[in-house]
């Protein structure tokens, strides 16, 4: 069999091959063999057919299994001579039998790229500490857990003032028509009864809050609001709209104070306690940051002393993965797929960009693994199981018999793996 090969570009080749008459002519033999093994025919016991009535059959199928037997063998002769690590399945450009019944073929393939991997030991990030965690921070903190433990209180009838809570009904037109036909997804922005809204300046409707100020409980007025150009509902952009509104309660947001018997009740620990706890994961948890912000230096710094081509497949999937995880997020969000498309090309393009660094960076960090000789245990799987388990409430037996039958080992191993490599270069690298 001859081989040869045609660099296409950046990680891809295309593999030719030759496979002379005489072999494939003992392959083709041996496929109709096979064939004749399951072959069902009138007159006949299962594999009991004559050859020459099989081959006439079944002429089709076996040329059609004939080409990918030695499609398939021409493949593994080429890796193995060429020494080739595909990282995708080959594309099949040419195929075909010679008039002499000799096969010809052309296979594309995508290689895993090769790079000089520079010293893993040495490479420079910025020098950062973690900000100090000060009595403030604490007060702070404090304070955020008293939040969602706030009740509320009717107040006496009065002029309603910023700040207040009120409880309004709203509906609203716009060119004459009601708003819930023009933008039926507008929610409670077209038509709402007895809604809670905080009055503050940037919060609702553009001006709604400020028009509400100095109604009293009881008495209805009629607000015009005037919508951004890029507002959520793309019906309403630019336009007038006039709202009927209805006002019902004053209400006041009380929130408890965080004293001993706040931290008894709710923490079964002594306000002291609490403030020790609070500060040392405000401690940890800047520190965490700093860490995460030397791992980004490092790759950054790996990523910037290397230049290497990256196979297609691989970064058009991760591109796929990281557009439908912007998607999912934005939706999240509650971004509308107006938008969304409107911002399509500049997406796309930070994908693009991230997919190549992340594409890169996998081939970077499993190649100084292998050089530095990182591994990952399974006692380390072990236990990153059970934390994720315990993280998630799960049982833990439970939990690692779904990682097992979903595949998702050797991805988490992969993680585990990139993990223990990021922190070998962050204990090697000079902070300047």
């Amino acid at each position: 069999m001859k081989i040869s090969m045609e660099n296409a570009g950046g990680c891809r080749r295309r593999v030719k091959g030759e496979i002379p008459a005489e072999h494939v002519r003992k392959k083709e033999e041996q496929v109709t063999l096979s064939f004749q093994k399951s072959a069902r025919l009138p007159g006949f016991r299962p594999g009991r057919a004559p050859l020459e009535m099989v081959r006439k059959r079944y002429a089709p199928d076996i040329q059609a299994e004939l080409r990918e037997a030695l499609l398939r063998e021409g493949l593994r002769t080429a890796v193995e001579k060429e020494k080739l690590l595909l990282v995708d399945d080959p594309a099949v450009e040419e195929a075909d039998f010679g008039k002499d019944r000799g096969f010809r073929f052309i296979l594309r393939v995508d290689l895993a790229p090769e790079f000089k991997l520079p010293a893993a030991k040495g490479l420079k990030i910025p020098k950062k500490n973690a900000e100090p965690v000060t009595d403030k921070d604490v007060e702070n903190a404090l304070g955020q857990l008293a939040e969602p433990m706030a009740h509320f209180h009717n107040l006496e009838p009065r002029p309603a003032r910023e700040g207040d809570f009120v409880v309004l009904d709203l509906e609203g037109t716009c060119g004459g028509k009601k708003i819930t036909e023009i933008a039926p997804q507008a929610g409670q922005l077209a038509a709402a009864k007895k809604l809670w809204l905080w009055l503050k300046p940037d919060s609702f409707l553009p001006g709604f809050c400020a028009g509400i100020t100095g109604m009293k409980p009881g008495e209805t007025k009629e607000l015009e609001v005037k919508f951004p150009a890029d507002f959520s509902q793309v019906p309403l952009r630019g336009q007038t709209g006039r709202y009927t509104v209805t006002l019902h309660e004053l209400k006041e947001r009380h929130v408890p104070d965080i004293d001993e018997a706040f931290c008894q009740e709710h923490y079964k620990i002594s306000l002291e306690e609490l403030k020790k706890r609070i500060r040392e994961d405000l401690v940890a948890s800047r520190e965490s940051a700093v860490r995460s912000e030397d791992s980004r230096a490092v790759t950054t710094a790996l990523l910037s002393a290397v230049k290497m081509d990256v196979p297609e497949p691989m970064l058009e999937e991760e591109r796929r993965r990281l557009v439908a995880r912007l998607v999912e997020e934005n939706q999240r969000r509650g971004v509308p797929q107006e938008e969304l498309l409107k911002h399509k090309d500049e997406i796309l393009a930070a994908a693009g960009r991230n997919a190549e660094e992340n594409v890169k960076l996998s081939f970077l960090l499993r190649k100084v693994a292998e050089v530095e000789g990182l591994k990952v245990e399974e006692t380390e799987i072990l236990q990153e199981v059970a934390h994720l388990a315990a993280h998630s409430g799960q049982d833990i037996r439970l939990f690692a018999k779904r990682l097992q039958k979903s595949g998702a080992l050797p991805s988490l191993a992969d993680t585990l793996l990139r993990r223990k490599t990021v922190d070998f270069l962050l204990q090697h690298v000079v902070r300047s």
